[in-house]
């Protein structure tokens, strides 16, 4: 029997949003439940980046309605933020500090108590142990998302939101996340993702979601 959107964990109902004239999204209905995981699908500026940064908090929902573990955007924003994670296209990390200083950094700013061999055991999980004393600067695309990535192993939110994830990891990269996010959903996390890679998400079990020019259809082939 599948879940009933009305038992979902995540609910959006007839969300909108626009940059001045420009609608993005126009009446967006989602839901998620324990343990589910929604891949975003569509063409550059269909709206994609736009949804995750509503959900996330970072936009705020001009119309419709969102609800997070019972929870309205409008009267628990700050609450919401504690409940999830979001990782976009900037890592937002700090060239000048170490993976450690960047991590121990993030953990202060979610209040994670997290000593240094829990922050040194979260470097060695994304492959980057021989460079935990080195700047940031140095790092390659690739270290620089392994590492913005590992920030979900510090704290287990109940929503992960996911910006192209893929983006910039080699073979071995796309592995271990797969790897770290099959956990997560068997843990009871919910994800939500963006992505161009249909064929690296397939070792996931998961949900398409079709976005045309800021709404949700049965393919990308239909017309809005």
């Amino acid at each position: 029997m599948q879940p009933s959107p009305a038992d979902a964990r995540l609910q959006v109902r007839d969300l909108h949003h626009a940059f001045a004239r420009h609608r993005v999204l126009q009446g967006i209905d989602l839901s998620l439940h324990a343990g589910e995981c929604g891949v975003l699908l569509g063409a550059n500026g269909s709206g994609k980046s736009t949804l995750l940064a509503v959900l996330a908090t970072r936009l705020r929902v001009q119309k419709g309605s969102y609800q997070l573990l019972g929870l309205d955007v409008r009267e628990s924003a700050e609450e919401m933020r504690g409940r999830l994670l979001f990782v976009g296209h900037h890592t937002h990390l700090y060239g000048h500090l170490t993976p450690l200083e960047n991590l121990l950094f993030f953990a202060d700013l979610q209040l994670i108590t997290a000593s240094e061999e829990r922050l040194r055991a979260v470097v060695a999980a994304v492959g980057l142990e021989k460079f935990a004393e080195q700047p940031v600067r140095w790092f390659s695309a690739g270290m620089r998302k392994r590492l913005a990535l590992g920030r979900m192993l510090l704290r287990q939110p109940e929503l992960l939101l996911l910006d192209e994830p893929y983006s910039a990891l080699d073979r071995q990269g796309v592995i271990w996340l797969n790897q770290v996010l099959q956990s997560y959903l068997t843990a009871g996390g919910m994800l939500l993702m963006a992505s161009h890679d249909p064929e690296r998400i397939a070792a996931l079990p998961h949900r398409q979601l079709y976005l045309r020019r800021g709404r949700l259809v049965q393919s990308l082939e239909d017309e809005p």
